[in-house]
C-alpha cells in the first residue's frame, strides 16, 4: 500500500469515515470531496468528543494552540444549526497531530491499522492479506 505523509488537506465536503480510540492514541480514517483517502493519527490525546460526526459532511477543520502542550484539533460540520456546539463534530485533545494519505487502491477502514509502525496501545498489529 502506498502512503504518503501531508502537511495538510482540503477539510470542506470531506467525511469522517471511522474512529478508532486506544490508549494515548486516536486514528480517523477521512475521504476529501475529490475521494482522497487519509488517515489522521492523534498521539498523547488526553480528550475525544464525537457527537454524529461519521459519514456527516465536513465543513471546516482548525486547529487551537493554547500555552499548554496539547492542541485542539476540531472538525466541524457542513451542516449546523445555530446552536455553535452542534457544529462542532469531532473535538481532539492531543500533543501532535500526522496526516498520510493511502493508495487509492486501499481500502481506507483497513489502512488505519497500517499507517505508523505500532497499532494503539503500543501493541504491534498483525496485519494479514
Amino acid at each position: 500500500m502506498e502512503i504518503e505523509k501531508k502537511d495538510s488537506f482540503p477539510a470542506e465536503d470531506g467525511h469522517i469515515e471511522s474512529i478508532l480510540i486506544g490508549v494515548d492514541q486516536v486514528k480517523v480514517s477521512f475521504q476529501t470531496w475529490d475521494s482522497k483517502k487519509l488517515v489522521f493519527i492523534f498521539d498523547n490525546v488526553e480528550k475525544v468528543i464525537s457527537s454524529h460526526s461519521v459519514y456527516g459532511d465536513i465543513g471546516e477543520f482548525q486547529v487551537i494552540s493554547n500555552n499548554s502542550e496539547l492542541k485542539k484539533y476540531i472538525f466541524y460540520s457542513a451542516w449546523y444549526e445555530e446552536n455553535e456546539h452542534e457544529k462542532e463534530v469531532l473535538s481532539i485533545e492531543a500533543e501532535k497531530m500526522e496526516i498520510f494519505q493511502v493508495g487509492l487502491g486501499a481500502d481506507i477502514n483497513s489502512a488505519i491499522f497500517d499507517v505508523g509502525y505500532e497499532y494503539i496501545g503500543n501493541q504491534k498489529c498483525l496485519y494479514y492479506e
